[in-house]
């Protein structure tokens, strides 16, 4: 099973039999018809503003395959997703911690020395193992409030990103986080990374039938999807940091694979391209996942995790956070 990625502003999604036709406007002008068979695919990315006709929407839907909305610079807009699942039990335990202040604590805790560790975890491998975030894990433990976890989760990602210029090769530089829109080419590759990261957390959260909207770490704000922000932290350091830093110390992506407009940088389609491959490979990767002790990839590694915190909040076993050395 694959993803479908369509990133062609003036493309169609349209239904054939059993397949979705994708039809793209071509360099020349012409228009070019491209048939993938439905049952290859697990889920659907649009990014910019293609356009799904109403066949190819409602089959999509009916096979249990999510539609995914990111915008040109690949900021995350929206889903439409299948029937939500009928595990009641799962969604009154989750409401059931939001209102429990302990437990929600720990499991705020759990969630950022997690992020940190795994922060450590990509400055270690780019040599640079001394710095600040070991005594933030250790720092973390001391907060009594989620107020306090959370001011502390801040305070680390700024220390870990003000080292990012030290971790790329010329001519990349970093200037320090920003967003919406982003500024430069790094900024623009993590918020695509991230939006594309979110499309698979989203993915995995609706699966195990968590309420996407009700999470610990980030509060619960009209349309912000608290659950999915808290599931990405732990894989943001892991999957979309490491990629970044992978493809521009490679030179997968080159600067002319950005365009800017009005101060904000975005990938042209040849850098898409490039860097949807790279992600696709950066999911597919496979390592030991620490608790099943079995080999898995990041794609299969994010659903365990919603199940995992599934069942701390079923049955209270300890939720284990992704965290690779």
């Amino acid at each position: 099973m694959s993803i479908l990625y369509i990133i062609q502003k003036e493309a169609v999604v349209s239904k054939t039999y059993e397949a979705f036709t994708v039809t793209s406007k071509q360099e020349d002008g012409s228009w070019k018809k491209q048939s993938v068979p439905a049952q290859t695919v697990e889920e659907v990315v649009l990014m910019g503003n293609p356009q799904v006709t109403g066949d190819a929407f409602t089959y999509a839907l009916e096979l249990g395959m999510p539609i995914h909305y990111l915008s040109d610079y690949g900021k995350y807009l929206g889903s439409a997703l299948p029937g939500y699942s009928r595990n009641g039990k799962l969604r009154l335990a989750q409401y059931a911690v939001y209102h429990n202040s302990e437990r929600r604590l720990e499991l705020v805790k759990a969630i950022v020395t997690a992020k940190i560790h795994n922060q450590h975890t990509v400055l270690y491998r780019h040599k640079l193992g001394e710095n600040s975030l070991k005594s933030r894990k250790k720092l973390v433990e001391e907060q009594t409030t989620l107020d306090g976890v959370r001011g502390v989760e801040g305070l680390a990602a700024k220390e870990y990103f003000a080292c990012w210029d030290a971790l790329l090769k010329e001519p990349w530089s970093f200037p320090g986080r920003n967003r919406r829109p982003p500024t430069d080419p790094v900024n623009s590759l993590l918020s695509f990374a991230y939006g594309l990261l979110r499309v698979q957390v989203t993915a995995g959260v609706h699966i195990t039938g968590l309420d996407p909207y009700i999470g610990y770490l980030h509060e619960v704000h009209h349309g912000q999807p608290a659950m999915v922000l808290d599931l990405m932290e732990e894989f943001r350091p892991l999957v979309a940091d490491s990629l970044v830093l992978s493809v521009l110390n490679n030179r997968e992506i080159q600067p002319e694979d950005f365009t800017e407009s009005l101060g904000a940088f975005r990938l042209s389609d040849n850098g898409r391209k490039k860097f949807l491959q790279a992600f696709e490979r950066k999911m597919n990767d496979e390592f030991k996942h620490p608790v099943f002790e079995y080999r898995c990839s990041y794609r299969r590694a994010i659903e365990l995790q919603a199940r995992l915190l599934s069942r701390h909040l079923q049955e209270e076993v300890v939720y284990q956070p992704l965290i690779l050395r």
